[in-house]
């Protein structure tokens, strides 16, 4: 997540898409989370400025409208974690965007013969496979033994 944080912070939307358009939903989701990165620290002044340039692009379209409205709102709350739409600065949010940037990336692979291929990579199709293996082992065991929790392992 850390490194989600370090390209929106230093890099472009531009940079990051070069073969997407700016007004593209991955492209859309990381303006969103450098607003709300910014409103997080209490950058509220960088996050009005950022919002004006790269948010209001997205204001009057129709898939996107309803998020950038959420965003903006933070900005009207001393504490906008409390207001509807503090669901924005959960770490939630941060993995729906995380997740688009990765499905991004994935689906640049020439050797993708599907679009639902590209939802998960090996590693993580691996990993799910692991966890229910394990899962599944522990139900044939009638429930005993230890649970099995990916997060520790890794």
């Amino acid at each position: 997540m850390l490194d989600l944080i370090n390209i929106l912070n230093n890099v472009s939307c531009d940079t990051v898409f070069l073969l997407q358009d700016e007004k593209s939903a991955a492209c859309f989701l990381l303006h969103c989370q450098k607003f709300i990165e910014l409103v997080r620290v209490g950058a509220l002044g960088d996050a009005v400025t950022y919002g004006r340039i790269e948010l209001a692009k997205f204001f009057k379209l129709p898939p996107f409208d309803d998020l950038v409205r959420d965003c903006v709102a933070l900005l009207a709350y001393e504490q906008p974690q409390k207001c509807s739409a503090g669901y924005l600065l959960e770490d939630s949010q941060r993995e729906i965007v995380a997740d688009a940037v990765n499905a991004m990336i994935l689906s640049t692979d020439p050797n993708v013969k599907d679009s639902q291929s590209c939802l998960r990579s090996h590693l993580e199709s691996l990993l799910r496979q692991l966890t229910v293996c394990c899962l599944e082992r522990r139900s044939l065991n009638g429930d005993q033994g230890e649970v099995f929790h990916l997060h520790r392992v890794l």
